[in-house]
């Protein structure tokens, strides 16, 4: 006999109506920190953001697209017919000069100027530049406005995209001039494509021409907002940001904050990844820089350089590049904490490497490259396998003694020569790179990808070189290159 049917409790179908009660148009909005809003987007607008009517508490709640990763922020969009047609900056070719001077000559370059010198044309005129005053000359783009006047960018434009035929073709043209900044054009491009059809993303069309209207109205701060968009193509990152200030100050009450905000939030992402592109090259630019100090410094030892390496070097180099950068010593911290890639680097202790000590001056660190070899070897027999225990252990014997004849050669010559001996012996390139290798190995704030010892160019790993006594008779000597201890280190790093 089948069990009876319970019915739902009370609390379950009160569950279940307020299921059904959820709007059809509510959706999961992920944000930037992890947290999962569920509700219904009420208001959105295509430059700064959307309102989002939540079902958990019926609160309203505005948020920008800089709260949102940029893939939410696309999906968003995208399910409203936002995408595919972000206004971009109208770049034109150009070249650089690069003068001998340090300075940069934009422009596009004049055929047919003085034959001794390069003429370019910009927005501010024809200027020529004498050949000898310029190192190098290298293609570019730059902002149209900034060498075109306005209506001489327009004919640029038209020539590059042709006359427009039909909405979709006015669309284009209208996306292309908002983004060379020819805003009247731009204006009357979106709303022929609106007359040709009205089915061609009204919504967007819709916000972009009223967008228009209010950048052509307040045309002193669209100027404004125009130039700290300049500052950011050209990685003028500091001047932008300082603009963005001055703006709020100005206008505090300006109908584009929305605009400035995304520009701001740009101008920050922009300006870490480029600097996240370069702290690896200039960390080990302040790390030679460093290194070479300290080889050089009087008075110095090499227990003392060992000591500022482990404890002083690195925080100095963030500081310094915290200052170049005008970021926070966290901000840059973080920075070298996230790098990736990077040249692999190679530095050695060279005639230094007994003052490790045998234990690290012999260890490995990373694979060997006759066990990657092995790796790959076929399975062997069980004779072969009992042949080569054998001769591993007859190996290691004689390994043994050899570490021992080492060990003692080692003692009696470090009783004849100290660290700081050597240390002071050695030329400023051999101290330099034995602190490299030591500051790469040891203070933890570099990748080692191997450390491993290499046998002596001087003695070939015997430890021991032929050399006259006072009697004149050939004896075996300790080497004076890796002193007796058969190996010089070599550390590969990034």
């Amino acid at each position: 006999m089948a069990a009876p049917m319970q019915r739902p409790s009370a609390l379950a179908v009160l569950a279940l109506v307020a299921l059904l009660a959820v709007p059809a148009a509510a959706e999961i909005v992920h944000l930037k920190d992890g947290t999962l809003l569920h509700g219904e987007i009420i208001a959105f607008d295509e430059a700064s953001g959307f309102r989002l009517r939540r079902v958990d508490t019926g609160g309203e709640v505005g948020l920008r697209w800089e709260h949102l990763p940029p893939e939410e922020v696309r999906r968003i969009k995208a399910s409203r017919g936002f995408t595919g047609d972000e206004v971009q900056p109208w770049l034109v070719n150009v070249v650089h000069l690069v003068m001998k001077n340090g300075t940069t000559e934009t422009g596009v370059l004049v055929e047919g100027g003085k034959p001794d010198s390069y003429t370019l044309r910009r927005r501010s005129g024809t200027d020529s530049f004498p050949r000898q005053h310029v190192r190098s000359v290298e293609p570019g783009r730059a902002e149209g406005l900034s060498i075109y006047p306005a209506e001489e960018l327009y004919g640029v434009i038209q020539a590059e995209l042709g006359t427009p035929v039909n909405a979709a073709g006015q669309f284009e043209m209208a996306v292309a001039c908002e983004g060379a900044g020819l805003y009247e054009q731009a204006r009357e491009h979106y709303q022929a494509a609106r007359e040709l059809d009205a089915r061609l993303k009204p919504d967007l069309i819709e916000q972009r021409i009223a967008r228009l209207a209010v950048k052509i109205e307040d045309r002193a701060e669209t100027a404004e907002i125009d130039a700290i968009r300049n500052r950011l193509y050209k990685k003028q990152f500091d001047e932008a940001l300082q603009a963005v200030a001055a703006f709020r100050e100005a206008y505090p009450a300006s109908r584009q904050l929305g605009d400035l905000v995304l520009l701001e939030a740009d101008i920050g992402r922009q300006r870490e990844a480029h600097y996240a592109a370069k702290v690896i090259s200039d960390y080990f630019s302040f790390l030679g820089k460093t290194i070479n100090e300290v080889a050089r410094e009087d008075g110095m030892t090499i227990g003392g350089a060992m000591e500022l390496l482990e404890d002083g070097v690195h925080p100095e180099i963030v500081a310094r590049l915290a200052e170049t950068y005008r970021m926070t010593e966290p901000a840059i911290e973080a920075l070298w904490q996230a790098r990736s890639g990077g040249s692999v680097r190679t530095s050695g202790y060279g005639t230094g490497t007994w003052i490790l000590g045998e234990e690290r001056a012999l260890h490995w660190v990373g694979a060997d490259d006759e066990e990657d070899e092995a790796a790959v070897q076929p399975a062997e027999t069980e004779e072969d396998l009992q042949k080569r225990i054998e001769e591993v252990l007859k190996k290691r014997e004689e390994e043994a003694k050899k570490r021992a004849a080492t060990s003692a050669s080692t003692r009696a010559l470090q009783e004849g020569i100290t660290q700081d001996e050597w240390w002071a012996s050695a030329a400023n390139d051999d101290r330099v790179r034995w602190l490299t290798a030591y500051y790469a190995e040891f203070s933890g704030h570099l990748t080692v990808l191997r450390a491993k010892p290499r046998p002596c160019r001087q003695c070939n790993a015997l430890g021991t070189v032929e050399a006259l006594n006072e009697k004149g008779e050939v004896e075996q000597a300790p080497c004076p290159v890796c002193k007796a201890l058969k190996y010089e280190r070599l550390v590969n790093f990034r």
